[in-house]
Protein backbone atom coordinates (compact mmCIF):
# COMPACT_ATOMS: atom_id res chain seq x y z
CA UNK A 1 0.00 0.00 0.00
CA UNK A 2 1.02 3.55 -0.73
CA UNK A 3 0.33 6.36 1.31
CA UNK A 4 1.05 10.24 1.91
CA UNK A 5 1.08 11.73 5.15
CA UNK A 6 0.91 16.11 4.43
CA UNK A 7 -0.56 18.80 6.77
CA UNK A 8 -3.82 20.15 5.71
CA UNK A 9 -3.76 23.01 3.85
CA UNK A 10 -7.03 25.36 2.80
CA UNK A 11 -7.71 24.69 -0.94
CA UNK A 12 -4.43 23.90 -2.08
CA UNK A 13 -1.97 24.04 -5.13
CA UNK A 14 -2.14 21.05 -7.83
CA UNK A 15 0.91 19.53 -6.88
CA UNK A 16 -1.15 18.50 -3.53
CA UNK A 17 -3.41 16.82 -5.56
CA UNK A 18 -1.19 15.14 -7.94
CA UNK A 19 0.54 13.58 -4.40
CA UNK A 20 -3.16 12.56 -3.13
CA UNK A 21 -3.88 11.14 -6.62
CA UNK A 22 -0.27 9.00 -6.53
CA UNK A 23 -1.16 6.89 -3.40
CA UNK A 24 -4.12 4.58 -1.85
CA UNK A 25 -4.44 6.20 1.08
CA UNK A 26 -3.76 10.47 2.16
CA UNK A 27 -3.34 10.67 5.96
CA UNK A 28 -3.93 14.24 7.04
CA UNK A 29 -1.35 15.08 9.51
CA UNK A 30 -3.58 17.16 11.55
CA UNK A 31 -2.71 17.13 15.45
CA UNK A 32 1.67 18.93 14.86
CA UNK A 33 1.85 22.60 15.37
CA UNK A 34 0.30 24.53 13.75
CA UNK A 35 2.60 26.77 11.26
CA UNK A 36 1.72 30.67 12.20
CA UNK A 37 2.94 32.68 9.58
CA UNK A 38 2.83 29.68 6.94
CA UNK A 39 0.10 28.74 4.36
CA UNK A 40 -2.34 26.62 6.05
CA UNK A 41 -4.93 28.86 6.26
CA UNK A 42 -3.48 30.91 3.48
CA UNK A 43 -3.86 30.89 -0.87
CA UNK A 44 -3.65 32.56 -3.72
CA UNK A 45 -5.89 33.30 -6.46
CA UNK A 46 -6.51 35.22 -9.60
CA UNK A 47 -8.31 38.47 -8.91
CA UNK A 48 -8.89 41.11 -12.14
CA UNK A 49 -5.89 39.35 -13.61
CA UNK A 50 -3.74 40.25 -10.66
CA UNK A 51 -2.38 37.58 -7.55
CA UNK A 52 -4.79 37.83 -4.89
CA UNK A 53 -3.29 36.56 -1.09
CA UNK A 54 -5.94 35.59 1.25
CA UNK A 55 -5.91 34.14 4.45
CA UNK A 56 -8.91 32.71 7.03
CA UNK A 57 -9.19 34.18 9.64
CA UNK A 58 -8.62 31.89 13.32
CA UNK A 59 -9.15 32.74 16.93
CA UNK A 60 -5.69 32.82 18.84
CA UNK A 61 -3.57 30.85 17.00
CA UNK A 62 -0.46 29.68 18.11
CA UNK A 63 2.48 27.39 16.97
CA UNK A 64 2.08 25.99 20.50
CA UNK A 65 -1.12 24.62 19.38
CA UNK A 66 -2.19 21.85 16.81
CA UNK A 67 -3.94 22.04 13.61
CA UNK A 68 -6.59 20.58 14.86
CA UNK A 69 -7.02 22.81 18.04
CA UNK A 70 -7.16 26.20 16.32
CA UNK A 71 -10.71 27.36 15.33
CA UNK A 72 -11.49 29.29 12.46
CA UNK A 73 -13.33 33.29 13.37
CA UNK A 74 -15.96 33.09 11.19
CA UNK A 75 -17.61 35.91 12.80
CA UNK A 76 -15.18 38.42 12.64
CA UNK A 77 -15.50 41.11 9.61
CA UNK A 78 -12.50 39.60 7.71
CA UNK A 79 -13.94 36.40 6.97
CA UNK A 80 -17.17 38.21 5.55
CA UNK A 81 -15.21 40.37 3.47
CA UNK A 82 -13.52 36.75 2.40
CA UNK A 83 -16.77 35.30 1.31
CA UNK A 84 -17.59 38.50 -0.46
CA UNK A 85 -14.60 38.62 -2.43
CA UNK A 86 -14.68 34.93 -3.13
CA UNK A 87 -17.94 34.67 -4.37
CA UNK A 88 -17.74 37.81 -6.99
CA UNK A 89 -14.14 35.97 -8.10
CA UNK A 90 -16.60 32.91 -8.80
CA UNK A 91 -19.18 33.29 -11.35
CA UNK A 92 -22.61 31.18 -10.53
CA UNK A 93 -22.11 28.33 -12.84
CA UNK A 94 -18.64 27.83 -11.35
CA UNK A 95 -17.98 24.54 -9.55
CA UNK A 96 -15.07 26.56 -7.09
CA UNK A 97 -18.08 28.51 -6.35
CA UNK A 98 -20.17 25.72 -5.42
CA UNK A 99 -17.19 24.34 -3.32
CA UNK A 100 -17.16 27.55 -1.48
CA UNK A 101 -20.66 27.71 -0.67
CA UNK A 102 -20.60 24.05 0.78
CA UNK A 103 -17.98 25.65 2.71
CA UNK A 104 -19.16 28.41 4.55
CA UNK A 105 -22.66 26.74 4.29
CA UNK A 106 -21.28 23.90 7.12
CA UNK A 107 -18.98 26.55 8.50
CA UNK A 108 -16.22 23.96 9.88
CA UNK A 109 -14.87 24.52 12.93
CA UNK A 110 -11.37 24.08 13.30
CA UNK A 111 -8.78 25.21 10.59
CA UNK A 112 -8.21 21.72 10.70
CA UNK A 113 -11.68 20.92 9.27
CA UNK A 114 -12.16 23.53 6.66
CA UNK A 115 -8.65 22.68 5.54
CA UNK A 116 -9.43 18.87 4.93
CA UNK A 117 -12.99 19.59 4.01
CA UNK A 118 -11.76 21.95 1.00
CA UNK A 119 -9.34 18.75 -0.44
CA UNK A 120 -11.95 16.39 0.26
CA UNK A 121 -14.71 18.68 -2.00
CA UNK A 122 -12.11 18.99 -4.48
CA UNK A 123 -10.74 15.35 -4.60
CA UNK A 124 -14.66 14.44 -5.22
CA UNK A 125 -14.92 16.67 -7.69
CA UNK A 126 -12.04 15.47 -9.89
CA UNK A 127 -12.97 11.60 -8.96
CA UNK A 128 -9.85 11.14 -7.03
CA UNK A 129 -10.40 7.57 -5.50
CA UNK A 130 -8.16 7.84 -2.78
CA UNK A 131 -9.00 6.81 0.55
CA UNK A 132 -9.06 10.21 3.56
CA UNK A 133 -7.65 9.49 7.12
CA UNK A 134 -6.75 11.85 9.94
CA UNK A 135 -3.35 11.40 11.95
CA UNK A 136 -5.27 12.44 15.35
CA UNK A 137 -7.04 9.07 14.71
CA UNK A 138 -3.93 7.01 15.07
CA UNK A 139 -2.26 5.91 18.53
CA UNK A 140 1.16 5.19 18.97
CA UNK A 141 3.59 6.89 20.73
CA UNK A 142 5.02 10.78 19.37
CA UNK A 143 8.52 11.60 19.58
CA UNK A 144 10.68 13.91 19.00
CA UNK A 145 11.69 12.22 15.65
CA UNK A 146 9.59 13.13 12.60
CA UNK A 147 11.16 9.80 10.42
CA UNK A 148 10.01 7.73 13.24
CA UNK A 149 6.65 9.45 13.72
CA UNK A 150 5.89 8.75 10.16
CA UNK A 151 7.05 5.16 10.03
CA UNK A 152 4.93 4.78 12.86
CA UNK A 153 2.02 6.00 10.68
CA UNK A 154 3.03 3.98 7.56
CA UNK A 155 3.17 0.53 10.13
CA UNK A 156 -0.32 1.72 11.77
CA UNK A 157 -1.62 1.71 7.77
CA UNK A 158 -0.04 -1.14 7.00
CA UNK A 159 2.29 0.74 3.99
CA UNK A 160 5.12 -0.68 2.50
CA UNK A 161 5.64 2.84 0.44
CA UNK A 162 6.05 6.07 1.49
CA UNK A 163 5.55 8.73 -1.01
CA UNK A 164 7.00 12.30 0.52
CA UNK A 165 7.42 15.98 -1.69
CA UNK A 166 10.30 16.23 -3.53
CA UNK A 167 10.90 19.13 -0.92
CA UNK A 168 11.74 15.83 1.34
CA UNK A 169 14.54 14.98 0.14
CA UNK A 170 16.58 17.33 2.11
CA UNK A 171 14.70 15.77 5.31
CA UNK A 172 14.49 12.41 4.54
CA UNK A 173 16.38 9.31 2.76
CA UNK A 174 15.69 6.31 1.41
CA UNK A 175 18.32 4.39 3.31
CA UNK A 176 16.44 5.35 6.66
CA UNK A 177 13.00 4.51 5.48
CA UNK A 178 14.64 1.34 4.13
CA UNK A 179 15.75 0.20 8.04
CA UNK A 180 11.87 0.20 8.77
CA UNK A 181 11.15 -2.07 5.58
CA UNK A 182 9.73 1.09 3.87
CA UNK A 183 10.30 2.52 0.33
CA UNK A 184 10.58 6.13 0.15
CA UNK A 185 10.02 7.50 -2.88
CA UNK A 186 9.54 11.74 -3.92
CA UNK A 187 7.08 13.27 -6.42
CA UNK A 188 7.51 16.67 -8.10
CA UNK A 189 4.15 18.12 -7.73
CA UNK A 190 3.42 20.51 -10.40
CA UNK A 191 3.21 24.46 -8.25
CA UNK A 192 0.09 26.67 -8.80
CA UNK A 193 -2.27 28.81 -6.95
CA UNK A 194 -5.24 27.25 -5.28
CA UNK A 195 -6.75 24.77 -7.56
CA UNK A 196 -9.78 26.45 -7.24
CA UNK A 197 -8.46 28.82 -9.80
CA UNK A 198 -7.03 26.15 -12.52
CA UNK A 199 -10.86 24.41 -12.27
CA UNK A 200 -12.43 27.73 -12.34
CA UNK A 201 -10.54 28.52 -15.49
CA UNK A 202 -10.13 24.84 -16.92
CA UNK A 203 -11.97 21.98 -17.46
CA UNK A 204 -11.62 18.46 -15.38
CA UNK A 205 -10.40 16.60 -18.49
CA UNK A 206 -7.33 19.31 -18.14
CA UNK A 207 -6.81 18.91 -14.93
CA UNK A 208 -7.45 15.15 -14.61
CA UNK A 209 -5.03 14.96 -17.10
CA UNK A 210 -2.46 17.28 -15.04
CA UNK A 211 -2.92 14.88 -12.07
CA UNK A 212 -1.51 11.75 -13.74
CA UNK A 213 1.40 13.97 -15.15
CA UNK A 214 3.61 12.88 -12.46
CA UNK A 215 7.01 11.37 -11.78
CA UNK A 216 7.99 9.43 -8.70
CA UNK A 217 11.72 9.54 -7.54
Amino acid sequence: MKIAIMQPYFAPYLGYFQLINAVDKFIFYDDVNYIKGGWINKNLITLNGNDYKFTIPLKKSSSFKKINEIEVNWECRDMEKLQKTLYQRFSTDSPSREIIKKLFKHKPITIADLTITSIILISNYLGINTTFERSSNYTFERVNNKLLNLVSICNISGANTYINPIGGQELYSKEEFKQHNINLHFIKGQPSKSLLDLIDLKNKKYIINKLNNNKLI
